[in-house]
């Protein structure tokens, strides 16, 4: 059962008031971009006996310049996950045709899942907080005119997971007999991956 929270305040621009008891203020139309710093809305996600529940999403700028931080947290102030992310606006060069920018994403983990080293003893088991954290990085990138295009470095008990349910792709996939100049684990979001994931499980 959904807790009435009538008196939930969303520290963010495009909240507006609501007066039914049992609102919940997910960021399905939320400018995220606009949301100064603190609770901005929540997520729904599921829980591991297949019912569902909604988290708290805190955004916290870092350091100076396109850095921001965003975690998830449960009704009791449990840290569930947590991402960062670098805007990054770059030039369009005169032979390019597409804009290269993009979103990093930094450090994206889920502290609730007991198969990560990341896990926190005694949390309950969330599933979808990868998901709706890049579900967020997707919304901040298409904010910041980098047009969803979203990058980062893939942990290795996490490669499966981007690489086969969201569908990244290697920016620089291995060659046999060639030597390694970048992180071969480094992904990228293509253009046929962007609606999917948008979409995925109900979306933000």
């Amino acid at each position: 059962m959904i807790q009435s929270i009538s008196l939930y305040q969303p520290n963010c621009l495009s909240y507006k008031p609501s007066f039914k008891q049992n609102f919940i203020k997910t960021l399905t139309h939320t400018n995220i971009g606009s949301c100064s710093e603190g609770v901005i809305g929540k997520v729904r996600v599921r829980r591991e006996d297949g019912g569902e529940a909604f988290l708290d999403v805190f955004k916290k700028f870092k350091n100076a310049g396109p850095f921001e931080n965003y975690t998830l947290q449960d009704e009791s102030g449990n840290l569930i996950g947590n991402m960062n992310i670098e805007i990054c606006k770059l030039p369009v060069p005169p032979w390019m045709k597409t804009d290269p920018s993009y979103v990093f994403v930094n450090k994206l983990t889920n502290f609730s899942n007991p198969n990560t080293p990341c896990y926190i003893e005694g949390l309950s088991y969330y599933k979808d907080i990868g998901t709706r954290l890049l579900q967020i990085a997707q919304r901040r990138s298409d904010e910041s005119m980098c047009f969803g295009n979203i990058k980062l470095v893939a942990k290795h008990e996490a490669m499966d997971w981007y690489l086969n349910i969201i569908r990244m792709r290697r920016e620089f996939p291995p060659q046999p007999g060639k030597i390694l100049l970048h992180n071969p684990d480094q992904l990228y979001l293509p253009p046929e991956s962007k609606e999917p994931l948008s979409k995925l499980r109900g979306g933000l």
